[in-house]
């Protein structure tokens, strides 16, 4: 029997490792245990109830602690003594948050094998963004599973010397994740947020998201300025799910408090951020995560950042990249909204079927045999 600990403690993290622990629940041959860091809080509320995650372990005061540092160390100190107390054949971490990276070395020091989903993502600037491109890299470092969910990440990790057969191209998990939240919540769906029963049906609908550390300040105050314009066109209606982040939260409703056409909530449940991505017309943001989510509703993505760890979404025709620029975030949204209605690009998705979970899951236990998906090797390798 494998047995396999999920460490996670952040929105993102639950949603991309949803899938990864329902597979692997799934799987008769694998016993799976979640860790949850409490790195979000009100952020990930309602989130392990979506994907029907039992929480076995928590680090319950990590919110007391002050700073990157403190915040690590803690982590470093609780998962360390989990994984000294507990026999585990591999411990899962996904993506590049201070969970991650913990669960990676506390995995790499006490002998444990690392499991990284959504691993080989690279911007090649190890400040841009920050300090997400630092934990990433590490974590390849300690990883002994890379599963890269596309080939270009296959790619970066083959150029760091990551073995070949230490890696699988599985998909982008979040596709899972899409999927299965849009069957939970088909077409009938009244949003438990209300305020987004106000959505006017006569305007174009324009998702808002904006968080990263590199745009706080007079970058976030360009976009601001930016989201300002477009709304006094009189014809968009601007969504913006505020981060909890004071200085975002502080800048959002300073500028934007007083403005009509914006329509600001507070961060949504996941069932009703993917009811607004099935309304939305495009996409402006800086998140990383809505990059992958937005091309499963075809969706054309404003990106408002220097720089993205995720290059196939601009290849493949969805995504524009404009750092914090007023003047290129205006004029693109006004372009795509130059006489036609909400748009959806005709191009295939870059980050999977839907099936990455499944992948993982029978990798992880070492018998595809066994998989509810049953892929096969050459399957895999074609994704």
């Amino acid at each position: 029997m494998h047995k396999s600990l999920i460490v996670f403690g952040t929105r993102p993290e639950i949603i991309k490792l949803g899938p990864v622990y329902q597979a692997l629940k799934r799987n008769n041959l694998c016993e799976v245990h979640a860790c949850w860091t409490g790195q979000h809080v009100e952020l990930a509320d309602g989130l392990s109830e979506v994907f029907d995650i039992q929480i076995d372990f928590t680090c319950d005061d990590i919110v007391k602690r002050v700073g990157l540092t403190e915040k690590v160390g803690r982590m470093l100190e609780f998962l360390s003594q989990l994984l000294n107390e507990e026999n585990y054949d591999s411990l899962v971490v996904q993506g590049d948050t201070a969970s991650a990276m913990a669960g990676a070395i506390a995995g790499f020091l006490s002998r444990t094998p690392v499991a990284h989903v959504e691993a080989g993502l690279r911007t090649h600037d190890l400040y841009s963004p920050w300090p997400e491109e630092f934990s990433r890299r590490v974590i390849s470092i300690a990883g002994s599973k890379h599963y890269a969910p596309t080939e270009a990440a296959r790619t970066n990790l083959r150029n760091e010397g990551i073995s070949a057969r230490n890696i699988i191209v599985t998909g982008n998990t979040v596709v899972d994740a899409v999927q299965f939240v849009r069957r939970k919540i088909k077409s009938s769906y009244t949003p438990r947020c209300k305020e987004l029963l106000n959505i006017p049906s006569n305007k174009k609908l324009i998702l808002v998201t904006g968080h990263r550390r590199e745009n706080i300040g007079a970058p976030f105050l360009r976009i601001l300025d930016a989201l300002q314009q477009l709304a006094n066109d009189g014809d968009k209606c601007l969504v913006f799910p505020v981060h909890l982040n004071p200085e975002v939260k502080n800048a959002v409703r300073e500028h934007l408090g007083s403005s009509p056409n914006i329509l600001l909530v507070p961060p949504l449940l996941y069932p009703d951020f993917i009811y607004l991505l099935g309304r939305a017309w495009t996409v402006i943001t800086d998140s990383g995560g809505i990059q992958e989510e937005a091309p499963s509703f075809k969706l054309p993505i404003i990106i408002t950042r220097e720089t993205t760890e995720r290059p196939e979404v601009i290849k493949a025709g969805f995504g524009k990249l404009v750092g914090s620029n007023t003047t290129q975030i205006v004029t693109w949204a006004r372009m795509l909204s130059e006489g036609r209605e909400p748009t959806r690009l005709p191009f295939n998705n870059p980050f999977g079927d839907g099936n990455a979970g499944e992948r993982i899951a029978a990798d992880l236990i070492g018998d595809r045999g066994q998989s509810h998906l049953n892929v096969s090797d050459a399957q895999i390798a074609l994704i």
